[in-house]
């Protein structure tokens, strides 16, 4: 029922159009429920790869240092609520829709505001943490960040995780344009922590912060991991902030292969220890708990171990190019065969042309989505060895005839095919017993 009354707003996750793109309507949707996101003390994150989890470790050490915490996220793995959770429960389906028709009331009166689905959702996740009295909310944008329908709020703290290209065709062809609006969430006198060490990248966001007098923190220059080490389930890092409020936090350890997380979780408790005057109850412990506690879902996730099949959406080349690599170093024994869907608007090309740099082989899956881009007959033959369209049961056979006790099937390259990934992974189980 949800998902039905959702159906009626412009989806630009699904079809994007920027006639539609901006804060015009979600700001006069916003006022006619009071403004509820100027009640919320938030902490904003941007940027193309890391966010999501810098969101999840963020949301991890305030609910550890005791803070009733809000999370938006998106976009969902497998439900829409899961976008919007209060101490990670995803908010009650009845309440949720509750939100929903009022909204939908709101618009059949007044036909001057349109707000797209991404709009509607963040209304949602603001009025929910308001109502519910949250001490805090982690805000992760959706796309971009100076036109995002949550750059409406002031946040405590603004974070901007690693960027490479994505959405070129939105937020401009070079690194430089599509920082500048990334960095489009920073505001006056806000604090600014950022992963991002590239001069082309760093030089809008040090500009925009000028401009808005926003102090900067940069991961290896202000903030810093040391003697990091590599343990069975992740890494285990000594932490320093040498800015003002310097500080340091030794045997701060999570629970994640990839070593880019790193600098996400460095960014993490940045960002806490910047927010200290507003939260006391952020001790060094409570940090450190959360980052150890932390999990994304969906993120480099097993789903089976016999076959052994992982999950992570990786969906640009940068992003890809890490969890190749990992695949190739933690699993070097392991034949592995990529699920691989990618949406249009990506950088084909370049994709395919790294993973076939890489020696990596992959079964590309169609999915039933209108963004889905389809490989031509023949196309791509240097990775691309079998083409499946919409039909799981067909993947499902070609994967069981690969499978042994040394098979790695690594489905990758949308969040949209998760739940074809854990529908293979509980046939598999179901096979094996």
């Amino acid at each position: 029922m949800i998902q039905e009354k959702l159906d009626r707003f412009l989806n630009n996750e699904a079809r994007f159009d920027d006639r539609h793109y901006g804060l015009r309507n979600i700001s006069a949707l916003l006022g006619h429920f009071g403004n509820p996101h100027r009640g919320v003390t938030a902490f904003h994150i941007a940027g193309t790869n890391g966010k999501g989890s810098v969101a999840h470790m963020l949301n991890s050490i305030m609910i550890r240092a005791g803070y009733m915490t809000g999370l938006y996220t998106s976009p969902h793995l497998l439900e829409i609520h899961e976008r919007i959770r209060l101490q990670n429960v995803p908010i009650d389906d009845r309440q949720f829709e509750d939100y929903i028709d009022e909204i939908n009331r709101i618009i059949d009166a007044d036909v001057t505001i349109r707000p797209t689905y991404f709009d509607v959702l963040t209304v949602c996740a603001f009025r929910y943490f308001f109502d519910s009295h949250a001490d805090c909310a982690v805000i992760e944008t959706g796309l971009g960040g100076r036109l995002d329908s949550t750059n409406v709020i002031v946040p405590r703290c603004s974070i901007i995780t690693d960027i490479s290209f994505d959405h070129v065709g939105i937020l401009g062809n070079t690194l430089s344009a599509i920082s500048r609006e990334k960095a489009g969430i920073i505001k006056d006198g806000v604090p600014v922590v950022t992963s991002n060490t590239d001069p082309e990248i760093l030089e809008p966001i040090l500009a925009i912060a000028d401009h808005h007098d926003a102090p900067v923190y940069m991961f290896s220059r202000d903030f810093q991991a040391r003697n990091i080490s590599e343990t069975q389930t992740g890494f285990r890092f000594d932490y320093s902030l040498r800015k003002d409020p310097s500080a340091s936090i030794g045997m701060i350890e999570f629970h994640h292969p990839l070593g880019k997380q790193v600098a996400n979780a460095s960014c993490a408790v940045t960002a806490a220890l910047l927010t200290r005057r507003d939260f006391p109850l952020l001790t060094d412990e409570a940090i450190r708990s959360g980052i150890a506690s932390f999990a994304a879902p969906g993120r480099f996730q097993t789903l089976c171990r016999n076959p052994l099949v992982i999950f992570d959406p990786a969906h640009n080349e940068s992003s890809l190019y890490e969890m190749a690599l990992l695949v190739r170093r933690r699993l070097s024994g392991r034949d592995a065969t990529l699920v691989l869907s990618l949406m249009k608007d990506k950088e084909i090309q370049s994709i395919m042309a790294m993973l076939a740099s890489l020696g990596m082989k992959a079964i590309y899956y169609v999915l039933d989505d209108q963004r889905c881009y389809r490989p031509a007959a023949g196309s791509h033959p240097d990775v691309i060895t079998k083409v499946i369209e919409k039909d799981d049961a067909l993947l499902a056979a070609e994967l069981d005839g690969l499978s042994s006790d040394t098979s790695l099937f690594f489905f990758t390259g949308s969040f949209r095919l998760y739940h074809t990934a854990l529908g293979y992974a509980e046939h598999a189980r179901v096979k094996c017993t």
